[in-house]
């Protein structure tokens, strides 16, 4: 007869069906807990905490957007959009994903390393100006005979403005050399450009000046002028057909030519200044949702594509020394102007603001207006120059010489 005995606490038993198999029992005779496998096999592992899950999303989402934007930034008239924010916004984001990045526990540094990879290539967009920074910059004084330029998109000369006004601020930046944009008339009601000049009246107020133009575009310079032209935008078209000069418009040179070159004796040596004003992206008075609104950008696309190609063209077989300004319509975050201006020099090296800004005056939040230097052209000083309610642009006052070549 087989007698059956309980255990005595905190003994050994043989698990059932596994004879000699030994398993210690916990004194209070309870079976030890396990975690029931997964379907793998294996246990569940504690999920991260909702505000890690949070910060890792926006950081992914910020490194998505960041790569994707490299990729179409300047190349589809559809992605402008995406480029309209202040470019500001490439530093900030991700600095802020950066400050916040200690709170994603467990992964606090593989967070924190791809937010500063963010902020690096953001840094670059944002049109921040470390030469601005004490002790980085260090520009050298103008030496005598340099140059001083100003350039300025007027925002429709001086329509609505008083003119002696206007012409006492031209004045008043005693200049060199004038750069001018929007040397023409508005015709609201039409919203078509109206053809002026005011060449002759020019050369009255300021004797001593040369005065240049053609379309839009406007150069005055108290220095010779032995040549000048109007670069042609028209054979760059993709679609000459489709986005040359408008039906009905007998202002064809408006469209054609927004890049004026005008080549300056300075002393024994040629200067090339180009005066530009690249078009702009989109028509804010447009409904956004009509196809003429659409329609419009695809053909700014491609004319903005074709001014910026002349001027690379004219740029690659010029010998001279190139100081390159005017109002690009286009920020540092911006593929066309990213590519031009990886070839240049940014006259800003020679400024004091961190973040050089011109549009719109008075409170700008976005820099738009541009100058540039190549070849044995130094700049010795940069600044934005308030308009005073004259202009929606800030002017560009740049200082200059001819260096050495070598």
């Amino acid at each position: 007869m087989s007698v059956l005995l309980d255990p005595v606490p905190g003994a050994a038993t043989t698990a059932p069906g596994a004879p000699g198999v030994i398993l210690d029992r916990p004194a209070s005779g309870r079976a030890p807990h396990r975690t029931p496998p997964t379907a793998t096999g294996r246990s569940d592992r504690k999920r991260w905490p909702r505000r890690t899950r949070l910060l890792v999303t926006l950081t992914a989402t910020w490194a998505v957007f960041l790569g994707v934007f490299l990729l179409l930034t300047g190349e589809h008239w559809w992605w402008r959009l995406a480029e309209l924010p202040p470019p500001l916004l490439f530093a900030a984001v991700p600095a802020l994903l950066l400050t916040l990045a200690p709170l994603a526990r467990p992964v606090r540094w593989r967070l924190a390393a791809a937010a500063l990879c963010c902020l690096a290539i953001g840094l670059d967009l944002a049109g921040l100006n470390p030469y601005a920074l004490p002790g980085v910059g260090g520009a050298t004084p103008a030496p005598a005979g340099a140059l001083r330029v100003f350039s300025w998109n007027t925002e429709y000369w001086h329509d609505g403005d008083d003119p002696r006004r206007f012409y006492d601020h031209l004045a008043a930046q005693r200049a060199d050399v004038y750069l001018l944009q929007e040397h023409v008339g508005w015709d609201l009601a039409g919203h078509r450009p109206i053809r002026v000049d005011h060449v002759a009246e020019l050369r009255a107020r300021f004797p001593g000046y040369q005065v240049v133009a053609t379309g839009e575009m406007l150069t005055m310079s108290r220095y010779p002028i032995v040549a000048w032209r109007g670069l042609d935008g028209w054979p760059y078209l993709a679609d000459p057909a489709r986005n040359g000069t408008p039906a009905g418009s007998d202002f064809a040179e408006y469209y054609r030519h927004k890049v004026l070159r005008t080549d300056l004796r300075v002393g024994e040596r040629v200067l090339s200044v180009y005066n530009v004003h690249v078009p702009v992206q989109l028509d804010i008075s447009m409904d956004p949702t009509s196809s003429e609104f659409t329609g419009f950008m695809r053909a700014q696309q491609d004319r903005r594509q074709a001014h910026y190609r002349a001027l690379r063209a004219d740029l690659a077989t010029n010998p001279y020394g190139r100081l390159v300004a005017g109002d690009f319509n286009a920020t540092s975050a911006m593929g066309e102007l990213r590519d031009l201006a990886g070839q240049l020099t940014d006259a800003a090296v020679a400024g004091d603001r961190l973040y050089p800004a011109s549009w719109p005056d008075g409170a700008p939040k976005w820099r738009l207006d541009w100058a540039f230097t190549d070849g044995p052209v130094r700049t010795h000083e940069y600044r934005m120059v308030p308009a005073h309610g004259m202009s929606d642009h800030s002017g560009q006052q740049v200082t200059v010489s001819l260096g050495d070549d070598s």
